[in-house]
């Protein structure tokens, strides 16, 4: 029950990703744990969603109406805008091992350390970023509170071998196979295969380095060439369309047999997609019932319209078929595409959350992914297959001179392909591992990121920061110990 003496004012973007607007852009995803706490929120008191730079006059609002608010930021601490006269409760997404520690590009606010020491308190989501900012020297009070998965998730039923979908949302799809295609090719013909496969990494490669160092616009009109071969990115001016292929678009998508899906950004680096696709064609390129499932976080065409040019220029033959789904999908959609699902595959390079990682081991799909940073607080081999991965240098996104300061994490390609295709045939000939796979995964995000779970660490966490901790009873034996002393004084 909400509490009428109580205030809760939320700060994030306003980006209003959840509706489908501005989707992509920086910070989106933030707004989308917003809408997944909100209603937790309000259980502890009055809720009020503001941008950063009215925090102040909504607080005051909330006190003209007799409410004692408390200020709750999910916001990077760069951008957060303390309140001066409420509790401020900051929540940060971090998928880095380092903390900020330091002013840099003239900004304060870049240090992390030193606007964390200005906070009450910290809800991170896992021990992984509580023990960053630890390891850094932030002193203020740390709570861990995961991000809440939809209830829905835990009650999609469970994937079968003889399930068939249909969800109502367009896709593209395509696959493609040279003719004759021997089904065992020989060495000249794998040797080939791989050098096309290790061609369209470099050229993922080259783009993901020229968007870091050359950021969007510049890049867009740049072409870099490599030893391997070479590449174009020249965006909406140069009116670019997918190369030709083999391509069908559908209202509804079919899924049936095995299907991996895998939801992101096509624009941020982190996500390394281009791994993710050639490590899916290379492992199941001669199964014709796998599906891959691309649903791209994106609303800019030549930004699908890239991820298409570097699937069809892999050169990497295959049967197996890639689904691309660029629209927006709503609540209902997205649980339609996890039902239609057997696993869930993020070939990513570092995550503070993971949030569709989260809601597919919650419908008892199991993941296909690597175990670093803020995805080791609840990933292993118990819920899925764990992809090799090691430390490389790279820089906080928000340094725009992009030092290398910190680290994420780098996949061992041959590592991620023989995880696909081992799950491929779990899925296909052991069906007791995969329901074994399945039931630990829903059972252990029950007990993680539950709707019930989270909320009580969250009123807990919240009357951490406005009640003062009760003192404790005076023991009788401690009550003599003391009148002593004060005799003897």
């Amino acid at each position: 029950m909400v509490r009428s003496s109580r205030a809760v004012i939320v700060t994030s973007y306003l980006t209003d990703s959840p509706n489908g607007k501005n989707l992509g852009c920086p910070g989106y995803s933030y707004d989308f744990v917003v809408r997944l706490f909100a209603p937790l929120l309000e259980q502890w008191g009055e809720l009020t969603v503001v941008a950063a730079e009215d925090v102040d006059r909504a607080v005051a609002e909330a006190r003209l109406r007799g409410r004692e608010p408390i200020h709750v930021s999910f916001l990077p601490l760069q951008d957060v805008r303390l309140a001066a006269d409420a509790p401020n409760v900051v929540v940060p997404a971090w998928e880095f091992p380092d903390i900020p520690d330091h002013e840099f590009d003239g900004k304060p606010e870049n240090n992390w350390v030193a606007m964390a020491a200005k906070c009450d308190s910290l809800i991170v989501g896992g021990p992984f970023t509580r023990d960053a900012f630890r390891k850094a020297g932030v002193q203020t009070p740390i709570q861990i509170v995961q991000v809440p998965t939809p209830d829905e998730y835990f009650q999609v039923p469970w994937w079968t071998p003889d399930r068939h979908t249909l969800l109502e949302c367009p896709g593209h799809g395509f696959s493609w196979c040279e003719p004759e295609l021997p089904s065992l090719p020989s060495h000249e013909g794998r040797r080939q295969g791989l050098k096309r496969a290790v061609r369209g990494g470099v050229r993922a490669l080259c783009r993901d380095v020229g968007r870091f160092i050359l950021r969007d616009r510049l890049y867009r009109t740049i072409r870099v060439a490599s030893h391997f071969g070479r590449c174009e990115w020249r965006g909406e001016s140069a009116g670019i369309r997918p190369a030709a292929m083999p391509v069908s678009s559908e209202s509804q998508l079919d899924l049936s047999g095995v299907v991996y899906t895998s939801i992101f950004n096509p624009s941020d680096s982190r996500k390394n997609w281009g791994d993710l696709l050639t490590a899916f064609l290379w492992a199941l390129r001669d199964c014709e019932d796998a599906t891959l499932v691309l649903k791209l976080v994106a609303n800019r065409p030549e930004i699908v319209n890239w991820v298409w040019n570097f699937c069809h220029r892999s050169g990497i033959s295959h049967r197996c078929r890639v689904v691309f789904v660029p629209t927006f999908l709503s609540d209902g959609q997205l649980i339609e595409l996890a039902t239609g699902t057997t696993y869930y595959l993020t070939t990513t390079r570092a995550e503070g959350n993971c949030l569709p990682l989260l809601n597919y081991l919650a419908a008892g799909r199991p993941g296909i992914s690597p175990c670093h940073t803020a995805i080791s607080d609840y990933f292993g081999r118990d819920v899925g297959f764990v992809v090799e991965s090691h430390p490389e240098p790279a820089a906080f996104p928000h340094d725009s001179q992009l030092r290398k300061t910190t680290t994420w994490h780098r996949l061992v390609w041959t590592s991620l392909v023989e995880e696909i295709r081992r799950s491929y045939e779990i899925a296909k000939h052991d069906r007791s591992a995969y329901g074994r796979l399945a039931r630990n995964a829903r059972e252990k995000m029950l007990h993680w990121n539950s709707n019930a779970v989270v909320a009580s660490r969250l009123q807990e966490s919240l009357r951490s920061v406005v009640e003062p901790p009760r003192e404790e009873a005076v023991k009788p034996s401690d009550a003599g110990t003391l009148l002593q002393r004060a005799s003897v004084v």
